[in-house]
């Protein structure tokens, strides 16, 4: 590790920078590991809890490094500092690759994990000079599937929920490039501008990830696509148009629902006085989701109100009116031409439909 012992603007800026990541480290690592202990329901595959433990991993990473490049410059002490904290970063990687691995569909058999677990063990026993090459393979496979993760999610998720992940994307690729410049390798090849430049860019990108992440609702709502039961959608005379149904569930006749639910949105629109109707109603374990349109108004009964479903809900109504707007308008109470919207269920909602 690069050791700074002389007075200079340079250790200072270093140090500064290495202390900002150390606390807002923490301060992330606290805030996510409260959300996820207040949450009504705490799962050991919530990502909270696995972005709780990288933080914390970054934070004892860093001060670790902290210890090594400025205080304890010699050995054993900066020997000890240094696999201290490459031995921290390991396990947090290994927690964070675990919690994605139980979150993610894919046959992966715990095989990333187990690949920075090997590391880790490596890490324990290796020499110094081996320490960054092993600490930058345990990255490339947490980021291997931290690719998985993201492309999974972003083609899964929509409105606000796509934008903070996108937003998380650019604040890793950031933060990461940023971990590689400040390496021992770019310290002593190309130079201290490029290592600190290196430095800010992990700042910045973990600043850009931790305020994505807890601004985020796709934190409490991964598992939206468990939550649909099913979706209607019903004209502004009160017949179905569209319905479908996403798990099996006790056979009701779905146009009698249908009416039953374009009443009670017509009488909360008469009761508030209101032309926009409800957006959410809550009955039992069950929540209504509402998105009106001129013509017709969808509907989706789910077992939580995620925003994330509320969004899909209304997307779904802006392309159905879009795609079958004149025959809605013009209905006359032929509703085969409706079932098209097939496709755009499966598309929008991405999951299997119950026959």
């Amino acid at each position: 590790m690069p050791v700074f012992t002389n007075p200079t603007l340079i250790r200072d800026v270093v140090l500064v920078l290495h202390s900002a990541v150390v606390l807002y480290s923490i301060l992330f690592s606290a805030t996510f590991i409260s959300q996820w202990y207040r949450g009504a329901l705490r799962k050991i595959n919530d990502v909270r809890l696995a972005w709780s433990v990288f933080m914390a991993g970054m934070a004892c990473n860093s001060f670790s490094f902290i210890m090594s490049d400025f205080y304890f410059t010699a050995d054993p002490g900066a020997l000890l500092w240094i696999k201290t904290g490459y031995l921290m970063m390991m396990i947090a990687l290994l927690g964070f690759s675990f919690a994605l691995e139980k979150i993610l569909p894919y046959r992966t058999r715990h095989g990333f994990t187990v690949a920075v677990a090997i590391v880790a063990v490596i890490t324990v026993l290796a020499p110094r000079e081996f320490l960054t090459a092993l600490a930058l393979s345990a990255s490339l496979v947490v980021f291997g599937i931290l690719v998985l993760f993201f492309t999974f999610f972003v083609r899964n998720t929509s409105g606000v929920v796509k934008g903070s992940l996108r937003m998380i994307v650019v604040g890793f690729v950031i933060g990461f490039v940023g971990y590689l410049l400040r390496s021992d390798f770019i310290y002593y090849e190309l130079g201290e501008p490029i290592y600190l430049f290196g430095a800010f860019c992990l700042v910045a990108g973990l600043l850009i990830m931790g305020v994505a992440v807890l601004g985020s609702p796709a934190l409490d709502e991964l598992d939206w696509n468990e939550q649909m039961l099913e979706l209607y959608v019903i004209h502004s005379s009160g017949i179905l148009l569209y319905h479908e149904k996403f798990i099996p569930t006790v056979d009701l006749d779905e146009n009698l629902t249908a009416a039953g639910l374009a009443g009670v949105q017509e009488l909360f629109k008469e009761i508030t006085q209101s032309k926009a109707g409800l957006n959410r109603l809550s009955v039992g374990e069950f929540d209504i989701l509402f998105a009106q349109r001129n013509d017709f108004t969808t509907v989706l009964v789910a077992s939580s109100p995620y925003r994330v479903l509320l969004d899909k809900v209304r997307d779904f109504s802006d392309q159905f009116e879009l795609l079958f707007g004149v025959e809605a308008k013009t209905f006359s109470g032929e509703v085969t031409q409706f079932k098209q919207a097939d496709r755009l269920t499966k598309r929008l909602f991405s999951t299997t439909i119950a026959t």
